[in-house]
Order: C-alpha cells, then structure tokens, then sequence
C-alpha cells in the first residue's frame, strides 16, 4: 500500500508491509493534503492483538481529521486530537475488558510555510536529513530510549536492547506523555517518519546511506523497506516521507 503527493516544490510518499512474521499490519499513516499548501504527515504503530492494534492506529490517525492547519493554535490543536484519541481508546477498553492493552504511539508533523510542527507519543519515530546527515527529532518513549537521552548508551545499542518494544507512553497506555516541536525546514530537506519495524531493523548508517543515494523519492523508500525486509522483517514496517 503507498500513496503520492506532488504539492509545488513538495514530493510525499508512504509505504508500508505487514512484514515476514506477523499475520496483519497493526500500523497506521497519513498523508493529507490541505487547500492551503500545507500538508499532514503520520505514523502509528498499534498494539493489543485480536484487531485492537489496528483500531487503536486507526482511531490515532483518524483524529487528526480535525486539524485546521489554517487556524493560529496549531500546536494546541496537535495536542488535542492526541488528547482526544487517547480519549476514545480509554472509552472502547473500559467498556470491552477483551481489548485491555489496547493502543498505539503516534508521530505526526505538519508541514507548512517551512516550518514543522510535530508531536509525538511512543517508539515511532521523525527525523531531518539535511545536508546527508540524518536527525532523529522524536525521544523514543522506552527505557532504551530513555537510556540514549541521558547519554547512557549509543542509538546501536538501544536498538538492540532486550527492552526496546517495552513503552513507557502510548495512546491507550495507562502511562501518557507526548512531546511537541516546531522546527524550520528549507529546499533540499527530507522528513522521513517510520515505525519500529523499520528503525529498529535497520541500523542508523544503512539509512542514511540509502537517503543519501541519487535517487527519487520513491526509490528510497523502496530501498528501506527492503533493506528491513531483508533484515528478518520481524514487525510491520510503515515509512513515510515528504521532500522539499
């Protein structure tokens, strides 16, 4: 499954797999274009089994459907169709105890006027590549992950950890904090999000070596997602990226 958008000086795509493992592909993306010029980009990673992953990612995706871009508050509104999804989930497992553990992280970022406005919950994950050289924006929100911003351990080794899928925050998890940003982006900027299934598959240097490679949008994603597949593809694996 993919999808393109082509917006002036803006190129989008998305791609995402099941894997070679799991039987269904519990995540989730968006990529919505607004009358403005501006666009939406997300990625979610479900979790809970029996169907509950995939409706926690989706009900996380479908409530960004509110967003305004054209609206002051953006931020705030961010925030609040996080709020709002987490909402939603608490209310299905309350009233269903077969869906407990039901949830899903959630990445988005806004795009518009060459500035990103993103807001994050969990181990899915937005960088900046910019000049050939990749930033991760989002903390990962595991103990791994928490690990790496105390400078504890490398990013290599908190993709190995025997702990990195245990998360500390989610959409739906009794435990719950997100994080927000806003950054400025120029020509030659590439925003790439992706689930676990990818990042935590393929090591740091592979990727940016494939991003760094004369070749389209397109092509990249491609190529990670077959450089993830190669490695095992043990969970699903969902990219999504916009090039300016």
């Amino acid at each position: 499954m993919n999808e393109e958008v082509n917006l002036l000086n803006l190129n989008a795509y998305s791609l995402t797999h099941r894997g070679m493992v799991r039987k269904t592909n519990e995540d989730r993306s968006l990529i919505q274009k607004f009358a403005g010029g501006d666009v939406l980009l997300a990625v979610a990673d479900g979790m809970g089994g029996h169907a509950a992953g995939e409706r926690a990612a989706q009900i996380a995706v479908e409530s960004l459907n509110l967003i305004r871009p054209e609206s002051p508050d953006i931020e705030d509104q961010l925030v609040e169709r996080l709020l709002a999804a987490r909402r939603m989930i608490l209310d299905i497992t309350a009233k269903d105890p077969a869906l407990q553990g039901m949830g899903t992280t959630l990445t988005v970022a806004l795009v518009g006027n060459g500035t990103v406005h993103w807001t994050h919950v969990g181990d899915s994950r937005l960088y900046l590549f910019r000049e050939n050289e990749l930033v991760q924006v989002t903390d990962d929100h595991t103990f791994p992950g928490h690990l790496v911003k105390e400078g504890e351990i490398s990013r290599e080794e908190a993709r190995a950890h025997p702990l990195r899928s245990m998360l500390l925050s989610c959409i739906g998890c009794e435990q719950f904090e997100m994080d927000t940003g806003t950054f400025d982006i120029a020509a030659g900027d590439l925003l790439l999000l992706s689930t676990d299934g990818l990042h935590d598959g393929v090591p740091e240097q592979h990727i940016i070596s494939i991003l760094r490679s004369n070749t389209g949008l397109k092509q990249k994603l491609d190529a990670l997602m077959d450089a993830a597949l190669a490695a095992g593809g043990r969970d699903n694996i969902t990219v999504v990226a916009a090039e300016l």
